[in-house]
């Protein structure tokens, strides 16, 4: 069924129902009630849904998922095209309202569907759709419509499809341009700084970052956001720009006009909280674009610079702070020139430009080509700059996308350098070091991946947290287990994986997306889920390092498990995004088109095994279980450094661990909840 065919059903059918208000016996009849009975009008909108019902049947598809889609190209239309919305509208939402969702999506629909709408034109004569407000239902529809309108009023070509929205090919390249050339002419510095400016009140100084959320809301109130993100990438590949700059208001309204609208189109934002229900496989991966997509075009990655060395002093500590590299610095003295970066520095929003000659002050006793060769060519990204291949969101390695997010400093001329903001610059910090080093060492990722469990343990006894950990066996069974802590009601389990989410899977590139979450979130949990299930058979696990045993007895406590990223994979470690992976992981294998990809998947699917495995034991007999995987997380190391800031013991440390269980703000931003969590608490 498209849109113009349902029109037409929709045009040729006429509501019947609407002659027998004064007749009910008529009117029961008619919708296939017993006549001479005591019923409502409420009875005959039921039936009349029922008939939809019966009508509209599905084989391995969905008529509900037909109606939703046919209803956003109605829309579409109606805003692009100025075609009408009514009575098209209330009949698919009545359909809709009838009919029931289901995960399957796929296959031929049986069915009348003349009868079925007529059912639904029949209701409507009972229940108006007059006074429902479409705007404050389907907002995202909207905001999206209206920006492909505005853009092409502007004189860009919108291609409208069944289940589609894009600029054509030519207009996308004209936008594109457009975009760029503003940039230029402003000069990309320009644009940064007015950039950071328009955010700073975003800025949390205790988090030390900007809270870029979503504009989310349940009552239609979400607004179309501003792509941060992406201008600032585009903006440092333009650094440099066109002199003599044009750098007005006039073009900055220009330009995020243009950009936000462009960003608009690629309906990735969302516009409500993500759903709290199911998601089939095809859902859960469309999900995981939008979400790689978002976070790259309205976000960008931060670090709190307090953590900077500290974190590539823990992710590296396995390495002679002394011993000199084959290019003659060692990373003891990396890790003071970075030190000196954000001490020197004033805590300012935006750009700061950083002298070769300053930091040789501060660091009287680090040789002056040492500081040279590591500022130039450790944390400084190419004399030609960054992103230069790189223009679109979707844009990915070999051939394009981003690398601003590697290195923290950009070349100026003599002998300056410029941080872009210091909450960006300190995200990179550490890809800088780690991609240095792996230069000199293939087998460092392995090393790094080691290295966190003793630095992540370092930092949880620096703040009154014992620590275990250590192999065991049960029965034939083999397990490691990187870290658990106890309170007296909890045990928790630490499962640290290395695997970072790559630049082709922040592109949104599907098959990347899959990888990087299997290698991180799922191995993780699948990987303390073994010890979930172990514990609660056996009531105790006998953990064995360095020659050194441990008992841990479950004492009938409850079991959280912890996956831990090395770095931030942003809005993929919001709770209800967790939700959704493993309860959809449940039932879902993945297997590549892409045959040379099939050993990679089958990681995944192993992965994927046990966690079912592991669900049917854990939960054997029970017909229903709610929120499985309530007791499970996903963090990073960087979170969970700012997580222990209140922490003293093993029992604040899970009242902290606690704060955001339950939390659901459709922000997707852990730190921004658990920011919101202690203003509260400090408030009263």
């Amino acid at each position: 069924m498209d849109l113009q065919s349902f029109r037409t059903l929709v045009d040729t059918s006429e509501a019947e129902i609407s002659t027998f208000k004064n007749n009910p016996d008529a009117l029961y009849q008619y919708v296939g009630l017993a006549a001479g009975g005591n019923f409502q009008l409420s009875a005959a909108a039921e039936a009349l849904d029922e008939r939809i019902r019966a009508t509209l049947t599905s084989g391995d598809g969905n008529a509900w998922w037909q109606c939703r889609s046919l209803r956003t190209d109605l829309i579409r239309e109606h805003v692009i095209s100025d075609a009408p919305l009514a009575p098209y509208y209330g009949v698919l939402s009545r359909l809709q309202d009838a009919l029931n969702p289901t995960d399957s999506k796929q296959g031929h629909i049986i069915g009348d569907w003349a009868a079925a709408a007529k059912a639904a034109i029949d209701h409507i004569a009972i229940n108006s759709w007059e006074g429902v407000d479409p705007e404050r239902i389907e907002t995202r529809n909207f905001a999206v419509a209206r920006a492909a309108r505005w853009l092409k009023d502007q004189g860009y070509a919108i291609r409208l499809a069944t289940g589609e929205i894009s600029l054509e090919a030519s207009a996308d390249a004209a936008v594109l341009e457009e975009i760029e050339r503003l940039i230029s002419i402003m000069g990309g510095l320009n644009v940064a700084r007015r950039l950071f400016a328009a955010i700073s009140s975003l800025y949390d100084v205790d988090m030390q970052r900007y809270h870029l959320i979503p504009s989310v809301s349940m009552t239609g109130e979400g607004k179309t956001q501003v792509p941060w993100g992406y201008l600032l990438q585009l903006s440092v590949k333009h650094l440099v720009g066109q002199k003599p700059y044009a750098n007005t208001d006039q073009n900055w309204d220009q330009l995020i006009h243009l950009i936000t609208a462009y960003a608009a189109v690629f309906d990735v934002q969302p516009y409500v909280p993500m759903v709290f229900g199911g998601l089939d496989p095809q859902g859960l991966i469309q999900t995981m674009r939008e979400i790689a997509l978002y976070d790259t075009v309205f976000r960008f990655p931060q670090l709190r610079p307090a953590d900077v060395v500290r974190l590539c002093e823990g992710l590296l500590g396995f390495l002679d702070h002394g011993q000199p590299t084959p290019n003659g610095w060692s990373l003891g003295q990396a890790l003071e020139i970075i030190a000196a970066l954000f001490s020197r520095t004033p805590d300012v929003r935006g750009p700061v430009v950083i002298r070769e000659t300053d930091v040789r002050r501060s660091l009287p006793h680090v040789p002056k080509d040492v500081i040279n060769y590591v500022l130039e060519h450790v944390l400084s990204h190419p004399v030609a700059g960054a992103n230069q291949n790189y223009s679109r969101p979707t844009d990915a390695p070999p051939d394009r996308g981003i690398d601003f997010l590697f290195r923290p400093l950009l070349h100026l001329s003599g002998r300056r350098f410029l941080m872009i903001d210091r909450s960006v610059g300190a995200a990179a910090c550490p890809e800088a070091l780690l991609t240095a080093f792996r230069s000199h060492d293939r087998g460092l990722d392995d090393k790094v991946g080691k290295q966190a469990e003793r630095f992540l343990e370092a930092e949880f006894a620096a703040h009154g947290v014992t620590v275990n950990a250590g192999d065991y066996d049960v029965g034939k069974t083999h397990g490691e287990c990187d870290l658990v802590t106890e309170t007296t009601d909890r045990v928790v389990f630490w499962e640290l994986k290395k695997k970072p989410l790559t630049r082709k899977a922040r592109a949104g590139a599907d098959v990347e997306l899959l990888l990087d979450i299997s290698g991180s979130l799922l191995a993780a949990q699948a990987q303390s889920g073994w010890h979930e299930l172990h514990l609660r058979q056996a009531g105790s696990l006998t953990l064995v390092r360095d020659n050194k045993t441990y008992q841990l007895d479950r004492n009938s406590r409850e079991i959280e498990r912890v996956a831990v990223a090395l770095l931030d994979y942003g809005s993929f470690q919001d709770r209800l995004f967790l939700k959704h992976m493993l309860e959809t992981s449940l039932e879902a294998n993945y297997w590549p088109v892409d045959p040379d990809l099939r050993k990679r998947f089958e990681k995944i699917n192993s992965a994927l095994d046990d966690i079912r495995i592991q669900h049917n034991s854990l939960y054997a007999g029970e017909p229903v279980v709610a929120n499985p995987f309530f007791h499970c997380w996903f963090l990073s190391l960087p979170q969970v450094l700012v997580l222990l800031d209140e922490v003293t013991d093993a029992a604040s440390f899970w009242g902290a661990l606690l704060q955001t269980r339950s939390i659901v703000s459709g922000a997707q931003d852990y730190y921004f909840e658990l920011a919101r969590i202690r203003r509260w608490k400090s408030a009263g």
